[in-house]
C-alpha cells in the first residue's frame, strides 16, 4: 500500500488501510485501472447494499466520518450515497485523478413518458490511464459489475462481466422523451436478452456538497422513495447476485456462458431475517432493531 499511502496525509493513510481491511483487498494501492477495478470488485463483494437505517427510522450521515463509522467500523452496509462517498474517498486516497461524484435519476422499471424522476442516485467518475470511467458500488441488486468507460460510441462501450453486460452511453441512446431526461448526460444500461434496459442516468455537471446532502435527506426521510417503507439488501459474489426484497430472499447464479438461474424463499421471522443478514449479506451489527426491520418488510410485503 506504500505507493498510494504516500500520496495522502496520515489520516487518509489510516483510512485507506482500514478500508482495504474491510473489503479484504491486499493488492497495491497505485491507481492503475487494474487496481481500481479490483478495489471495486472487492468492495461490492464485501459491503452490502442495504437500507436498514431509513427503514428503521435512523438518520443517514453521509459525512466522511459518518460513512466510515457505519460501513467500515461497524461493518454495516448502506445505500448509494454511502457507498459512493466511501469508494470515491478511497480512490482519492489512492491518488486517482479526476474523482467526481454525480447525481443520477433512476429509470429501472419506469415507464417512458412519465417525466424526469428525482435525483436519488449517486455514482462516481474516475480517470485511469488516459480514460474516464463510471464506477458504481451502490445501485443495489443490479449494480454494474465492472468499470464502464465513458465517451465511447454505443456499439463500442459494452462491458461483459460474469454477472451481466453493461454500458454507459450518451443519453440520446436511451430512447426516452426529452422531458424524461432533464439534466442527464449519460445513461447506464444493462443487456437483457436482445435489448438494452435503462438503469439510471447521470448528469456530469458540477454538484455542491449540499446537493448530495439534500438528496440524501429526501431519500432517507420521505415516504415517496421506497427506502423508508420497505427493506432492500443486495451483495454479490464472483458468480451470484444475492438480494432481499422485503421478505423475499433471492439468489441468482450465473454460468460462464452468460445464462443464469434464480432460487427464492420467503423469510418468516425477525430471527430468520437477522440470520440471513449475517450469513449472506455479512451484516453483524448487534445494535440493529431486527424486530422493527422485520415489521417494515412484512408490511411492505403485504
Amino acid at each position: 500500500m506504500a505507493e498510494g499511502a504516500a500520496r495522502t496525509g496520515g489520516g487518509e493513510a489510516r483510512f485507506l488501510a482500514a478500508y482495504f481491511g474491510r473489503i479484504g483487498y491486499a493488492g497495491a494501492a497505485a491507481p492503475t485501472l487494474a487496481n481500481i477495478a479490483a478495489v471495486h470488485a472487492h468492495h461490492t463483494r464485501a459491503i452490502p447494499f442495504e437500507n436498514l437505517s431509513p427503514a428503521t427510522g435512523a438518520p443517514v450521515d453521509i459525512t466522511d466520518e459518518g460513512i466510515e463509522g457505519v460501513l467500515v467500523a461497524r461493518r454495516r452496509g448502506g445505500y448509494c450515497f454511502q457507498h459512493a462517498g466511501l469508494l470515491s474517498r478511497a480512490l482519492a486516497a489512492m491518488g486517482a485523478r479526476g474523482v467526481e461524484n454525480h447525481l443520477g435519476r433512476v429509470y429501472w422499471g419506469r415507464e417512458p413518458g412519465t417525466g424526469a424522476p428525482a435525483r436519488t442516485h449517486q455514482a462516481t467518475v474516475v480517470e485511469a490511464e488516459g480514460a474516464r470511467y463510471l464506477v458504481d458500488a451502490g445501485f443495489g441488486g443490479f449494480n454494474p459489475s465492472g468499470l464502464l468507460p465513458l465517451g465511447l460510441a454505443a456499439e463500442e462501450s459494452a462491458v461483459a462481466t460474469p454477472l451481466g453486460t453493461f454500458r454507459a452511453v450518451d443519453v440520446a441512446a436511451a430512447g426516452l422523451p426529452a422531458g424524461d431526461t432533464a439534466g442527464v448526460d449519460l445513461m447506464v444500461q444493462a443487456r437483457l436478452g436482445e435489448r438494452w434496459a435503462n438503469l439510471y442516468g447521470v448528469g456530469l455537471g458540477a454538484h455542491a456538497p449540499a446537493d448530495f446532502q439534500v438528496a440524501n435527506w429526501y431519500v432517507s426521510t420521505s415516504a415517496v422513495p421506497p427506502f423508508t417503507r420497505s427493506l432492500m439488501f443486495s451483495i454479490r459474489t464472483e458468480t451470484e447476485r444475492i438480494t432481499l426484497a422485503n421478505l423475499e430472499l433471492g439468489v441468482r447464479t450465473y454460468t460462464p456462458d452468460g445464462a443464469s438461474a434464480a432460487s427464492r424463499r420467503t423469510l418468516g421471522s425477525a430471527d430468520e431475517l437477522r440470520e440471513a443478514a449475517r450469513e449472506l449479506f455479512r451484516i453483524e451489527d448487534a445494535d440493529l432493531d431486527w424486530g422493527r426491520a422485520f415489521r417494515v418488510a412484512a408490511q411492505a410485503q403485504a
